[in-house]
């Protein structure tokens, strides 16, 4: 406003008479403008020349809304507003979709690390049967597909026959990139991805990819890191100076240690959160059965735990041996490796090291031993 002032009332040329003044007298003789001044009542109650603005004086106008048409707006032609722009940084030409509705982008079953999602923004609400009607073509797909919906509650729900009556809002389409089959191929994908284009231009959704930008190249990757740690621990407890055992104390003792046996002929233990854990089989292949073991005698039972499927692994590795070891006691029996060597204590803590090393790589890759996401690339 100061420099649209002085451009109004231009400052006269130098005068001699003006030249004996001093700055203080300048002052004095100068109409001095107060903060309720308006501009239009300057200007009609003084001359241009007795008007005097300097530069270190600050002041306020006030313009009421019947002023508004009386004031000429100045720009000022030394000012110029500079647009700063980041040179790492892409700003795109238009905003993305919000996909935070409910807490999370999500579901959180949905995992960016191990799926290629297709998340769509409905245009308006879909009731379920519609939206379960595109999964029969993707089915038909040689890798695992999940599909959630989020309603009107912003609550995501499995795509099942309970949902068909639903509204929904939003809907996600995942392919699992890996399984224990191996990587998805690029004619899976290429077809997932071609009836996602199609389902889209059905529902005239946008849809919003999440996932890597390169999924054929991290299946393969993804497929080889599971490759690596795909390991079961196993030991046995074999007949020793007494022989074999008899199937009736050998289940005595198992059902004892909370073992219970189940229909594929196995006796499994269970976690804390009642999962399996680890199991016992007949070392010579042959399934348990309640009558079986009434009337064999054993040469030996083995004792296995995968890894990647088994939560908290290393606590569940030492009951394992704590159980083996009461058991081979209680038969008289040895506890050996996979070469029939005995299973010493030092043995056991370089398996207990080995283990808790894969442990680490699972968990540092966002893929937890006995976690869901685990269980769906292992199982």
């Amino acid at each position: 406003m100061r420099k649209a002032a002085a451009k109004q009332f231009p400052t006269p040329p130098s005068d001699v008479l003006m030249d004996d003044f001093s700055a203080d007298i300048f002052l004095e003789t100068a109409v001095l403008i107060e903060p309720s001044t308006k501009i239009k009542d300057v200007v009609d109650r003084y001359d241009t020349e007795d008007v005097r603005l300097p530069d270190e004086v600050e002041f306020k106008i006030d313009l009421g809304e019947s002023d508004l048409e009386d004031v000429e707006i100045v720009h000022a032609p030394d000012i110029s507003i500079v647009e700063e722009t980041h040179p790492d940084i892409e700003l795109p030409a238009e905003p993305l979709p919000d996909t935070t509705s409910g807490g999370n982008a999500l579901p959180e079953a949905i995992n960016k690390d191990v799926d290629l999602t297709a998340l769509f923004f409905l245009p308006a609400p879909v009731n379920g049967e519609r939206l379960r009607q595109f999964l029969i073509g993707l089915v038909n797909l040689d890798k695992p597909i999940f599909a959630y919906a989020l309603d009107a509650s912003q609550l995501w729900h499995p795509l099942t026959r309970e949902q068909e009556s639903f509204e929904l809002t939003k809907v996600t389409y995942s392919l699992q990139l890996a399984d224990r089959a191996g990587a998805v191929s690029a004619d899976t994908l290429q077809r997932f991805k071609q009836m996602v284009t199609e389902i889209a231009y059905e529902l005239s959704a946008q849809v919003e990819w999440i996932g890597t930008q390169e999924p054929l190249e991290f299946a393969q990757a993804l497929d080889a890191f599971c490759l690596e740690v795909d390991k079961t621990i196993g030991f046995h407890i074999l007949n020793g100076a007494g022989g074999r055992f008899t199937g009736t104390k050998f289940r005595g003792l198992a059902e004892a240690n909370g073992l219970a046996l189940k229909d594929d002929g196995a006796f499994y233990a269970k976690s804390k959160n009642g999962k399996s854990a680890f199991k016992v089989i007949n070392i010579e292949n042959n399934t348990f059965g309640v009558d079986m073991l009434k009337s064999v005698a054993l040469k030996g039972v083995t004792f296995q735990m995968e890894i990647a499927l088994t939560e908290s692994c290393t606590e569940t590795f030492n009951s394992m041996v704590l159980i083996a070891k009461s058991m081979a006691h209680a038969l008289s029996a040895t506890l050996v490796d996979d070469h029939q060597r005995e299973l010493n204590d030092a043995k056991i803590e370089k398996i207990r090291q080995q283990l808790r090393l894969i442990q680490v790589q699972m968990t540092v890759k966002g893929i937890a031993p006995g976690s869901p996401v685990a269980l769906r690339l292992f199982v």
